[in-house]
């Protein structure tokens, strides 16, 4: 009975994903952009040495 309760509590967002990606003109998966910002070489220390 979980698998059941968990599908429709589901059922909202997979049909409103599907209702995004069928009327989207680009068809693209919407995914954020990510960017390293941090500093662009470190330091190495052998293992040895930590």
């Amino acid at each position: 009975m979980f698998t059941v309760m968990f599908a429709i509590a589901r059922t909202v967002g997979w049909v409103a994903h599907w209702r995004e990606m069928i009327t989207d003109p680009n068809g693209r998966i919407g995914r954020p952009r990510q960017l390293y910002t941090g500093p662009v070489s470190r330091d190495y220390r052998q293992i040895s040495d930590r």
